[in-house]
């Protein structure tokens, strides 16, 4: 039976026992020590709500303390937490509150309802059980419970049942909704940086996703600028630089802690630097600032940009106006297009490059034309840069064969580099060269970006067969047939969309002159530089002989070869991937 306690209750102390470490009967309330929970799930973009629906809890729970008599010795809040089995972050307070009550500073908590407490039948159960183990009161919808009463226990469990099953139905009628406007390519979730929403101004209903004139631009020249092979740090410094807004969504610790480092050149942010240099000497968490600025919809002034946020813009297939769910694409054009697609193909690729290099070998991070590109003409491992008192070399850092000491090649880093560049230019300003990269340029880009994107669909098909095949669900003889028939298809689609690793600062430096291309390339940093010489040569360093370097007259053609890479698959090559599919 429930134990509903009222305000007579709590003036008028009733007698009770214990039997065998348990409280039998009516337990008084007036005097207990209290603990106010309060939760809130998600804002879902609404930032001006944020903090509005714990305040009412603990407002609700306050007038449920005073009722009974109890006293607040501490508030646990977990603002934008879920508390279902769904979850993807703990709740940091709930956890804090497990401590006060095993720690004893607790005899009561009070929360406006049990949801607000558990919505998973295991949490249930280890707050039941560790509240009925040290003797302490729950208080949800007015009512008072003693977990170590069984009538207790009985009616908290099915409340908490009833709330498990609360958050299963609606995750599942969320998920209809979401795979129905997927189709139809509705957009989900907040706007992206780059685009803005625009409502019907009578009945507030979504009309169109549009693109926002100032930040489409910024999007724009990121991905560009990207797919030009420049560093992602880099383009983070040279917006942050400019001064131009990040796509930051609401002040943070870090944001409260950078404001207070260095005053604004603004004058119209220095009351804010000020409360949070003020704030920060007395004693105030940077946290705590951050929820009181997201409340009062303080401007985001101390947001700044990373290479990440750099990247994860340059690798949204979003902005090439599609619509994903689950990470396909349910609708090619659901919303205006910021970057063409031959454009985010190429961030796509360039960054799927890089991860298969050593880390001192990245964009933005080597230093030198070469190093682990040029590769050994012995073992086939890229060569590196090494310092020596005589200068910078190109060297194998391989062992001999058999065990010997010593590395396979070496030779002096300025004349190799010297004699590539050489090479390159020649090329770029080769009428073959024009020929083979501009020719019907733009239609092969976008042609290129299909296959890439077809590469990329059967091979994510292709993996939902082999778990199927994992889970028994699928026989080896019929996975067999479906890699038959979907491995050539890969393959083939890979091979055609390997050409879009050439950055696109290669479709300027076509066509133009010997000395037009030497004068831009001074303007390239060394990323940009690597990726177009990685992109159009292949470079093998051979064994040069004992002394040979220090000879007059030494061609170094006779020990570096430069090998021009087709833009695309050749005619054989074509046919036999054709013949294979």
């Amino acid at each position: 039976m429930t134990t509903s306690v009222v305000a007579a209750q709590s003036e008028v102390p009733r007698s009770h026992v214990l039997t065998g470490g348990r409280v039998e009967g009516p337990r008084p309330t007036a005097g207990l020590r209290g603990g106010r929970y309060a939760r809130k799930s998600a804002y879902r973009g609404k930032s001006a709500r944020r903090g509005y629906s714990v305040r009412e809890q603990l407002h609700a729970s306050q007038g449920d303390a005073d009722r009974l008599g109890v006293n607040i010795v501490e508030d646990f809040v977990d603002d934008d937490r879920s508390a279902s089995r769904y979850r993807d972050r703990e709740r940091e307070e709930f956890e804090r509150m497990i401590e006060w009550i095993e720690t004893g500073k607790l005899d009561i908590v009070l929360a406006w309802g049990s949801s607000r407490l558990q919505r998973d039948l295991d949490v249930y159960t280890r707050l039941r059980n560790t509240c009925a183990k040290y003797g302490v009161l729950w208080c949800y919808g007015g009512k008072v419970y003693d977990l170590s009463n069984k009538d207790d226990r009985f009616r908290t469990g099915l409340d908490a049942l009833l709330g498990e099953r609360e958050v299963d139905e609606l995750r599942d009628n969320v998920k209809r909704t979401l795979r129905a406007n997927a189709a139809i390519g509705r957009p989900h979730g907040i706007s992206a940086y780059g685009y803005r929403r625009v409502y019907d101004p009578r009945t507030g209903a979504f009309v169109r996703e549009e693109e926002d004139t100032v930040q489409g631009p910024v999007v724009l020249e990121i991905c560009k600028r990207v797919a030009n092979a420049e560093p992602y740090k880099a383009i983070a410094r040279s917006l942050q630089a400019r001064e131009i807004t990040p796509p930051a969504l609401r002040w943070t610790k870090g944001m409260v802690t950078r404001l207070s480092r260095e005053k604004p050149s603004n004058p119209a942010h220095e009351a804010l630097w000020h409360e949070a240099v003020e704030r920060l000497g007395q004693g105030d968490e940077p946290l705590t600032i951050a929820r009181d600025f997201n409340e009062r919809d303080e401007p985001l002034i101390a947001a700044v940009w990373h290479g990440a946020t750099v990247k994860d813009i340059a690798m949204d297939v979003r902005y090439t106006g599609a619509r994903t769910h689950h990470g396909e694409v349910t609708n090619e054009a659901a919303w205006p297009q910021i970057v063409p697609p031959h454009i985010h193909a190429k961030c796509v690729a360039l960054d799927k490059a890089k991860k298969g290099k050593p880390s001192n070998s990245r964009p933005g991070v080597a230093k030198y034309l070469l190093s682990s590109i040029m590769c050994c003409s012995e073992c086939r491992y890229p060569v590196v840069s090494d310092p020596t008192d005589y200068g910078l070399n190109y060297q194998c850092k391989t062992p001999g064969k058999d065990g010997a000491t010593g590395y396979h090649v070496s030779g002096k880093q300025a004349p190799i580099d010297a004699y590539v560049l050489g090479e390159l230019f020649n090329w770029l300003a080769s009428p073959a060269f024009v020929e083979a990269y501009t020719k019907g340029d733009r239609e092969l880009q976008d042609q290129i970006a299909d296959a890439q994107a077809e590469a990329e669909l059967l091979s994510s098909r292709l993996e939902g067969f082999r778990d199927k095949a994992a889970e028994g669900d699928l026989s080896a003889d019929s996975l067999a047939a479906m890699e038959a028939r979907l491995l050539p298809k890969i393959r083939k689609a890979e091979e055609a969309a390997r050409s879009l690793r050439a950055p696109e600062v290669v479709a300027d430096l076509a066509g133009a002159s010997r000395e037009e291309i030497e004068k831009a390339w001074t303007r390239l940093q060394v990323a940009q530089r690597r990726v177009i010489v990685e992109s159009l040569l292949e470079v093998t360093l051979h064994p040069v002989g004992k002394g040979r370097h220090s000879r007059a007259g030494v061609p170094i053609s006779s020990y570096v070869t430069v090998v021009r890479k087709s833009l695309r698959p050749t005619v054989s090559k074509q046919s036999e991937l054709a013949k294979a599919a």
